[in-house]
């Protein structure tokens, strides 16, 4: 877990020396997923983004009021808010997508590609975005 703070800790520092947007991770996330899905569900857009629903309710509000995201009512289901990035999310994204490159080559900038394909693979196991190779035998010791 000292790894993983300290690995976390690092990421923070990167991200925060090459974006000066004000954004956060999180944040840049979101404006992604929906550069990829143009409208989605707040709930889908937690799953895609990394987001709990506490969390996603006030990043999503605070970035609604920046003009960065439009939300509005599913009018076929009330109690679901529809998410959209405004003109001005668009040149946000587009603005923080060479900083935030940066910040990963200075993340990874003591890795080879192999450690990067590796790093990427076990995170995505930690965090649950992929499911565990299947021939992958567990040792109970």
């Amino acid at each position: 877990m000292h790894l993983i703070r300290r690995a976390s800790q690092h990421s923070t520092t990167c991200w925060t020396q090459c974006v000066d947007t004000g954004l956060s991770a999180v944040q840049y996330a979101i404006l992604v997923v929906l550069a990829e899905e143009t409208v989605c569900d707040q709930q889908t857009l937690g799953n895609r983004a990394g987001f709990d629903k506490a969390t996603g309710t006030y990043l999503i509000d605070r970035m609604s009021k920046s003009g960065l995201l439009n939300v509005e009512t599913d009018a076929a289901n009330r109690r679901r808010k529809q998410v959209s990035m405004t003109a001005a999310g668009q040149e946000m994204l587009s603005r923080m997508i060479e900083q935030a490159k940066s910040a990963e080559k200075m993340l990874a900038a003591a890795l080879d590609e192999q450690d990067i394909a590796d790093l990427k693979r076990m995170l995505s196991k930690l965090s649950k975005l992929q499911e565990p190779d299947n021939d992958a035998t567990t040792d109970s010791r």
